[in-house]
């Protein structure tokens, strides 16, 4: 519904803070941003000195900036407008990255929030293999002893 809250992750990744909703604006379109290695795997965002959303570097090959986003928030209301936006572009936008460019170029607005800390992507074999080790930290970002043991031991190939 328009006045309801949306909130979307993607279902492959692992991140944190996993309370990283909460660090978002309720009242637009505002994307959860996380520093990574390698931006050009994902969708890069580009903000201004206020966080507004500048652009979408979408899988380019050398982005301008390593803050790529992992989740958004927004209003239902905005969402229907994506939608309609979707429509009227005849549904050419395979990524979320293009559609709120257009989004932007037609005067919406866009935050960038950097609080993110950490955002594997699962559904590589790497990316599963640091969403482990990053699962198995404990509270003073120390690995668990008997984590390490069963991930060294899956590493290798032994269950």
């Amino acid at each position: 519904a328009p006045g309801e809250t949306v909130l979307v992750g993607l279902p492959d990744t692992v991140w944190f803070p996993d309370d990283g909703f909460m660090a978002l604006p309720h009242d637009c379109l505002a994307m959860l941003l996380f520093p990574v290695d390698r931006p050009e795997l994902f969708d890069a965002v580009i903000t201004a000195p206020d966080g507004r959303v500048v652009e979408v570097q979408v899988k380019q090959p050398d982005p301008a900036s390593f803050w790529v986003w992992g989740a958004f928030k927004m209003p239902g209301v905005v969402l229907h407008e994506l939608h309609r936006l979707w429509c009227e572009r005849q549904q050419q936008d395979e990524y979320l990255g293009t559609l709120i460019n257009a989004y932007i170029a037609r005067g919406g607005q866009a935050h960038g929030i950097r609080a993110g800390r950490a955002y594997v992507d699962v559904g590589t074999l790497n990316g599963y293999r640091e969403a482990l080790r990053l699962l198995t930290m404990d509270k003073a970002g120390q690995p668990d002893e008997i984590a390490v043991l069963a991930t060294t031991a899956a590493a290798a190939g032994h269950d």
